[in-house]
């Protein structure tokens, strides 16, 4: 939308760039080196309509930086340095160090930015500064201090300013391999290399020759920041600490889950409260696309790192009671999550969830159900709680609710107003929970 070179709409399926100048037969959109760069999947396939019209398919799931984790973050940056670095080699320049630049397909980074690279013709990079405040300076911040990234991208949609990250990181970091990121800026924000006149004209083999040590240097720092453990925290250990459900009754969950999941044969799933993704990945061995959502970061961060360059889950770190609208000039850039919600799936899970929103977050249980039913296409999946399960139990004690006021009947009632239909219902036998197959 912001980009100088064209105007960006959406019409169906296609992504369409309309360019206020024709291409010239030297642009970079006519280069071997464009061609390579979409046949391995690191640049968004592209089709030119003559020399003021270009087109993509658009991809049916996008998350933002805001919603990712530290390794997905670290990815995006990772792939916009090798494209520079590639770039520059065959003479042409990125223009923008933007972490929006970048879409994740399933779990693969892509540059989808197809107008930000240029003809090289100055040493300093322009857009070094942007690229600092949206991947190195979010990723040092939440190495040093535990502010995830993606918190960065809600406070800031141009990235961290480097002002802030030295209030946060302290005088020491003047002394590490990031001292030249931290440091004041007396010129134009939008880049901390300062605009030198005297550099445009020079030999392209000069220019190359500057730009591989400032590259090395970039590659030297972000090799610093990338997030080394798959080990999770909060809620990572879930999966093995489940004491309220006794017996069989666990296995007995998955096991209809998996018929169910069968069954359907849904193309797409969203899994609301994926925590490390247990029923993310029955989905995904059942040949669909999954959007695992979760508030807790170090969860989706190891189903990211264990599903790496899978096309087919899509991750995103988000607190379900606290949905992000769209952002950008007049709302208008960025859909937010509820609208990408809308309709995205065949399926959704909501399993060990409705007592988390509805006396945790205290979302009353009619519009529990009503965010369901504006998700799924056909299919909802929902376990429900009885007054005696000890979560809910707890949970109620903790905000001061009475589990007579969540029976189990006024949790199904609550879909069926929404507008679904029981298609099966099953008691878990040595857990105080049901499992329900519903239909809108």
């Amino acid at each position: 939308m912001r980009d100088p070179a064209a105007s960006l709409r959406f019409e169906g399926n296609l992504v369409i760039r309309d360019l206020y100048k024709p291409l010239t037969p030297g642009h970079f959109l006519h280069s071997d080196l464009a061609r390579r760069w979409t046949t391995d999947a690191r640049l968004v396939p592209f089709v030119l309509q003559g020399n003021t019209r270009v087109e993509s398919n658009r991809l049916k799931f996008v998350s933002q930086p805001s919603e990712w984790t530290d390794a997905q973050l670290f990815a995006a940056a990772k792939l916009t340095l090798e494209l520079q670095v590639e770039a520059v080699e065959s003479g042409f320049d990125l223009k923008d160090g933007s972490a929006w630049n970048v879409i994740f397909d399933g779990c693969r980074p892509v540059f989808c930015d197809l107008l930000s690279f240029e003809g090289l013709l100055e040493q300093p990079w322009w857009a070094f500064g942007q690229y600092a405040r949206h991947f190195l300076l979010p990723l040092l911040v939440s190495k040093r201090v535990g502010l995830r990234a993606h918190a960065s991208f809600l406070a800031w949609r141009d990235g961290m300013p480097p002002a802030v990250a030295r209030q946060m990181l302290g005088w020491t970091a003047l002394f590490s391999r990031y001292s030249v990121l931290l440091a004041g800026q007396k010129h134009e924000p939008h880049s901390s290399v300062a605009f030198d006149n005297a550099t445009v004209g020079r030999p392209i083999a000069d220019i190359q020759s500057f730009r591989r040590g400032l590259h090395a240097a970039l590659d030297w720092q972000l090799s610093g920041l990338k997030p080394i453990s798959r080990r999770a925290k909060g809620w990572a250990d879930y999966e093995q600490d489940r004491p309220h459900y006794g017996g069989g009754s666990m296995s007995r969950k998955r096991e209809l889950i998996a018929e169910w999941l069968s069954q359907l044969s849904p193309q797409w799933v969203l899994d609301l409260g994926c925590n490390t993704g247990e029923f993310t990945r029955l989905a995904l061995a059942g040949g669909a696309n999954v959007i695992a959502l979760d508030s807790d970061h170090d969860c989706i961060q190891r189903l990211f790192l264990d599903h790496g360059g899978d096309v087919r889950l899509h991750p995103v770190v988000v607190p379900l009671d606290d949905l992000r609208s769209s952002r950008g000039w007049a709302g208008s850039e960025h859909p937010g999550m509820p609208e990408r919600l809308e309709q995205c799936a065949d399926v959704v899970l909501m399993l060990a969830l409705i007592h988390h929103l509805a006396i945790g977050a205290a979302v009353p249980l009619k519009m529990v159900a009503q965010f369901a039913y504006r998700c799924t296409r056909r299919w909802l999946i929902v376990e429900l709680l009885d007054i005696d399960d000890p979560q809910l139990v707890a949970i109620c004690r903790q905000r001061r609710r009475l589990p007579e006021e969540f029976t189990r009947d006024r949790q199904r009632d609550a879909f069926v107003a929404a507008g679904f239909s029981v298609v099966a219902e099953h008691r878990l036998e040595g857990a105080a929970r049901s499992l329900l197959l519903l239909s809108r």
